[in-house]
This record gives C-alpha cells, sequence and structure tokens, in this order.
C-alpha cells in the first residue's frame, strides 16, 4: 500500500472508532432493562477475554508479562483502571438515562484536563494561545455548571476528569494501547471476582432481562475493543495533529445521538458554550499544528544558513 493508501487508510479507521463510540449510547441504551454497575461487569469481564485473544493473536503476551512484572509500570495501569472503570460507569449510566448531551461535553473538556495535568505535573510550558484556550474552554465549562439547568452537570465533569486523568497517565507508561488496557481490564476484573464473592454485587441481569439482552451482554467486549484496535491502528498512520482533529467527531456524534435519538434539547447557554469549548479546543490543534511546521523547518534553516549563522537562526 502507498504511503498515501495508508494514511487514508489511518484517517477512515479512526473516524470509524470515534463514530463508533459516539454511537455506542444507543447500544448501552438497548441493555436498560440491566443496572448500569452490572453492565459495568460484564463490560469487564467479556472485554477481559476479548483482549486475551487479541494479545494472543498480536503475539504481545511477553509484553504484558513483563509489564506486569515492573512495579510503577503497574501501579500507573492500575490507577488508569480506576479512572476508566469510573468514566465506563459514567458513560453507561449517562447513555441509559438520556444524558448523552452531557457524556458528549465530557469527552470534549477532557483534552484540557490531560494539558492542564502535563502543566501542573510535568511542568510543561503553555505558549500564550494555549493558554487563552485552555482559559476560554474553563470559562465555557464555568457556564454550563452555573447557567445550563437542563444538564447534570457532574456527568460531564466525572467524564471530562477521568478521561482526561487517563490520558495522560497513558502517557507515562511505554505499554502500546492493548497491552495497557489488557492489564488494566485483568486488575478490574480481579476487583469484579472479590465483589462478587464478599459483597451483595452480582452479575445477575435481572428478571426483565431477555434473550436480546443476553446476546447484546455477549458482544459488549467487541464494543469495547474494536475501537480501541482501530485507534491503534489509524494512530500508526496518520499524524498526532490529525489524531487531534479526528478526536473531535466522538463528542460530535454523542450531540448529533442527543439530538435525534434522545430528543434532549439543549438550552442556548448549552449551545453557546459547547461552541466555546470546542473552538477552544480546535485551536489547540491548530497551534500544534503551526509548532510542527515551524519546528520541521527549522532544520531546513539552519542547513541552508551560511557558515557560522547558525546560532542566530
Amino acid at each position: 500500500m502507498s504511503a498515501r493508501g495508508e494514511q487514508a487508510a489511518g484517517v477512515v479507521a479512526l473516524a470509524t472508532a470515534n463514530v463508533i463510540l459516539g454511537m455506542s449510547s444507543l447500544y448501552w441504551r438497548a441493555l436498560a432493562e440491566v443496572p448500569p454497575a452490572t453492565l459495568l461487569g460484564y463490560r469487564i469481564l467479556v472485554s477481559l477475554v476479548t483482549l486475551l485473544a487479541a494479545l494472543a493473536v498480536l503475539r504481545q503476551v511477553r509484553a504484558a508479562l513483563e509489564t506486569a512484572a515492573s512495579g510503577r509500570l503497574m501501579l500507573v495501569h492500575v490507577v488508569a483502571a480506576l479512572l476508566v472503570s469510573a468514566n465506563w460507569l459514567t458513560f453507561i449510566w449517562g447513555s441509559i438515562h438520556g444524558r448523552v448531551i452531557e457524556t458528549g461535553l465530557g469527552y470534549l473538556i477532557a483534552p484540557a484536563v490531560t494539558i492542564c495535568m502535563g502543566r501542573l505535573v510535568m511542568r510543561e510550558r503553555l505558549g500564550a494561545v494555549r493558554r487563552a484556550s485552555l482559559a476560554l474552554c474553563l470559562g465555557g465549562v464555568a457556564l454550563l455548571v452555573l447557567r445550563s439547568a437542563e444538564l447534570q452537570w457532574w456527568v460531564f465533569l466525572a467524564i471530562g476528569t477521568t478521561w482526561g486523568l487517563y490520558t495522560f497517565l497513558k502517557k507515562l507508561t511505554t505499554a502500546d494501547p492493548v497491552t495497557g488496557l489488557t492489564l488494566e481490564t485483568a486488575v478490574l476484573a480481579a476487583a469484579t471476582a472479590v465483589a462478587v464473592l464478599a459483597t451483595p454485587y452480582s452479575l445477575d441481569p435481572g428478571p426483565n432481562a431477555d434473550a436480546p439482552d443476553l446476546a447484546l451482554l455477549a458482544v459488549c467486549g467487541l464494543v469495547s475493543v474494536t475501537p480501541l484496535w482501530l485507534i491503534s491502528f489509524g494512530s500508526k498512520k496518520i499524524t498526532l495533529t490529525a489524531v487531534g482533529f479526528l478526536q473531535y467527531l466522538l463528542p460530535t456524534t454523542q450531540f448529533v445521538v442527543a439530538l435525534t435519538f434522545y430528543g434532549q434539547r439543549p438550552s442556548a447557554n448549552t449551545v453557546v458554550c459547547f461552541a466555546i469549548v470546542w473552538l477552544s479546543l480546535i485551536s489547540l490543534v491548530i497551534d500544534s499544528v503551526l509548532r510542527a511546521r515551524r519546528a520541521a523547518r527549522a532544520p531546513e534553516r539552519i542547513a541552508a544558513a551560511p557558515d557560522g549563522q547558525e546560532a542566530r537562526l
């Protein structure tokens, strides 16, 4: 396949992954007869089986064991597991209870949380554009909390915070996405097993669950793992800047799903704030594009400069 063909395949894979994730609210709504906590348990256990099969096919079992043997990396993935479980549970709850605008907003503000963590923990420097974009984003979120009474603000704050922190932690590990998620899911599966044995928590789908519900539960691992594989595949084919642009398909898809299938009617304040947050984060991506182009041109300018002039470039 040509380089252009590989890039096209990467774009299609990432776009498909984000649309699947955005549309997955409809999948969880179809399972509304099952309690959200029980759905989370099935998502964890079935995802683990699916991921273990994927590790075997990709021949990454040894890499997973080596990562598990590293105390520091394993600690990162344990914390990541707690964050992703909270994120999954909130997303499932919001999907069942018709709070999809909120879940979409959560994924929209998550990159801002990741950037803030990079500044606070990693001491990454932020230029004027990035500082202004983050301030605009936080202002939009504050207005959503204070003035959008039709929204459950805790949903988008929980989604945004957990996913933003989860994304930040993934930058601290050397494990590939499939291996990392397998380890995290294994931790959650062990916790689920303990909960079933030692607490009243149950995986019983309930008396109202019928045969179609059980069939849907059987494929919940594919619903979770397929987008991950597409993201892993696509991210290797295109630039990080392109990945940044395509990630906005997820919250945008969620917004369309909320309007079309759930009948949510956002207030004027919510629409304006959604646009403010969306545009503020798009400006971050554009700033990254310009920075990457300047960095790529710098070696060319140095190479073209006369002898002794490099220091002034």
